[in-house]
């Protein structure tokens, strides 16, 4: 079984121009935990995900060091939130992002999500052009469905 076979073809995403908040509407909106990040040919860039805006509340240790006693004030740190919204996701993104080619075998997949602890993958053609996105559950349903229709 191949990847083309399970992987969701509709999926969002959102340019590297974009603001965190518009990549925290659609993560929040879609109860999802990330969102791949395209250039203008759909070919992926970044993935960005909750994790990623969250820690930009934190001090980085350069900043911590320069004023240990001042970024210990977590009200601060919630109310610079709006500032932080308003970040480009280009500065923000993982770059190294893992992505499945659509002919790869399915469970190919679900080895490089267990390998990296993440629960899905953009799925992309050879050009890397963004086609879709499998999870776990998408793999898990492919698999196991097939079987569940067998038992009587």
């Amino acid at each position: 079984m191949k990847v083309k076979n399970a992987f969701s073809k509709r999926v969002g995403y959102i340019k590297s121009q974009s603001t965190l908040l518009d990549a925290a509407k659609f993560i929040f909106g879609h109860n999802h935990k990330g969102i791949p990040v395209v250039n203008e040919s759909k070919k992926v860039i970044g993935f960005i995900t909750e994790q990623d805006i969250m820690s930009r509340m934190f001090p980085n240790v350069s900043e911590f060091m320069e004023d240990y006693i001042h970024e210990r004030d977590f009200e601060a740190m919630e109310g610079n939130l709006k500032n932080i919204l308003t970040q480009k996701v280009k500065n923000v993104m993982s770059k190294k992002v893992i992505t499945i080619h659509v002919e790869d075998p399915l469970l190919k997949a679900e080895s490089i999500m267990k390998l990296h602890d993440i629960s899905r993958l953009p799925v992309v053609d050879n050009k890397g052009t963004l086609l879709g996105i499998i999870s776990k559950g998408d793999i898990f349903r492919h698999l196991v469905s097939r079987k569940i229709r067998g038992f009587k």
